[in-house]
C-alpha cells in the first residue's frame, strides 16, 4: 500500500481540515513550502578600521508554512458547502495546531493563519491557497517525554495464583534507588523542560542539579504531603506553580535568585534531585519536548 503525506490542520475547538492526495482538499506536496526550511538571522557588529564582522548570535525566525491545493469536488453546491467549512474552520482568531504525517513519522507545530483561505475558480476543481505562520519555528512529537528520577514502582501483579498471600518480605512497590537521571533529547536544537515535584511528606526547599553545568533550579518553600510544584523554563513558557489542596496558585516569589532556567542540550543531559531537609520524601520527574527544524 502507498504512503502519503497528510497535513492536519486542528483549531482550538477541536475542528480539523485534512491536506492530501487522499482528502476533498486535495494537495500535492511539491505545492507546500515551509515543512522543512528554516530562517537564520545572523547579529554582527562592527568598527572603524575592522576587517569584517565580529560575531554576536544568532536567532531562527518565524516559520512560514504555505499551502496550495484544490478543492476535489465538481458538483458546485457541494464545492461550496467544502469551501464553507475550510473558510469557518481555518479561522485566523482561533489557535491552532498542524500535525505532520508520513508512514510512522508525526510532527506536531503550532500555528495560526496570516489570512483566510484564498479561492481561486479553475476549469474544473476550485484552487484555495492557505498560508500559516508558526511563530514558534520548532516541530515537535505529539506528546512530551518523561523522566522520572524519584518514584514508586510497582512490584503487585494480577493474577495471583491460589489467592493472595502475603509473604514475609513481600514488596507491594519500591522506591527507585537513582538520584541521577539522564535526559536524552533527540532533537536538532535545545530546549525547555518542565519539572515535577511531589511530595510525599515534607519537604524543605528542593533542587534539581544539572550535573554537567552545575546550574540548578531551587525553591525555597517547605512542601508538605499531597503538595505538585511544577517549573517549567521554556522561552515564553517560564511558570511556578504550587498545587495545594487541590488548588492551584502562582510561586514565582520561591524561586531561589541564583536559580537558572535550565535548559537540555542535544544528546545527553546528567540531573541529580536533592533538598535541604527530606529529599526522601520526593519525587521527581521532569518533561521535555525534542524539538526538529523540519519534517
Amino acid at each position: 500500500m502507498r504512503i502519503h503525506e497528510k497535513l492536519t490542520y486542528t483549531n482550538e475547538r477541536g475542528e480539523s481540515v485534512e491536506f492530501s492526495p487522499a482528502s476533498l482538499y486535495h494537495v500535492n506536496f511539491k505545492d507546500v513550502k515551509g515543512l522543512s526550511d528554516v530562517r537564520n538571522a545572523i547579529y554582527s557588529t562592527n568598527s572603524m578600521g575592522q576587517d569584517g564582522d565580529t560575531y554576536l548570535g544568532y536567532r531562527i525566525e518565524a516559520r512560514d508554512i504555505d499551502i496550495v491545493g484544490h478543492i476535489k469536488e465538481r458538483d458546485k453546491q457541494a464545492a461550496q458547502t467544502l469551501r464553507r467549512n475550510m473558510n469557518r474552520i481555518l479561522n485566523p482568531q482561533y489557535e491552532a495546531t498542524l500535525t505532520y504525517e508520513f508512514g510512522d513519522l508525526k510532527r506536531v507545530i503550532g500555528c495560526k493563519i496570516n489570512d483566510a483561505p484564498i479561492f481561486t475558480r479553475k476549469p474544473i476543481f476550485e484552487q484555495f491557497a492557505v498560508n500559516l505562520s508558526c511563530l514558534n519555528p520548532f516541530w515537535r512529537e505529539e506528546a512530551e517525554t518523561r523522566e522520572d528520577i524519584a518514584t514508586w514502582i510497582g512490584g503487585f501483579e494480577f493474577p495471583v495464583p491460589d489467592g493472595l498471600e502475603l509473604a514475609e518480605g513481600w514488596e507491594i512497590g519500591y522506591r527507585q534507588p537513582s538520584l541521577i537521571v539522564n535526559v536524552f533529547n533527540s532533537g536538532d536544537v535545545k530546549s525547555g523542560i518542565r519539572i515535577e515535584f511531589r511530595a510525599l511528606g515534607v519537604v524543605k526547599n528542593p533542587v534539581l542539579l544539572n550535573v554537567d553545568t552545575q546550574e540548578f533550579i531551587k525553591l525555597n518553600i517547605s512542601l508538605v504531603a499531597g503538595d505538585v510544584l511544577t517549573v517549567s523554563t521554556g522561552y515564553g513558557e517560564k511558570a511556578v506553580k504550587l498545587k495545594r489542596g487541590g488548588v492551584t496558585t502562582d510561586a514565582f516569589r520561591y524561586l531561589d535568585v541564583d536559580s537558572s532556567y535550565l535548559q537540555i542540550a542535544v544528546g545527553d543531559n546528567l540531573f541529580r534531585y536533592s533538598a535541604d531537609t527530606n529529599a526522601e520524601n520526593l519525587e521527581v520527574s521532569i518533561y521535555h519536548n525534542n524539538l526538529y527544524l523540519g519534517v
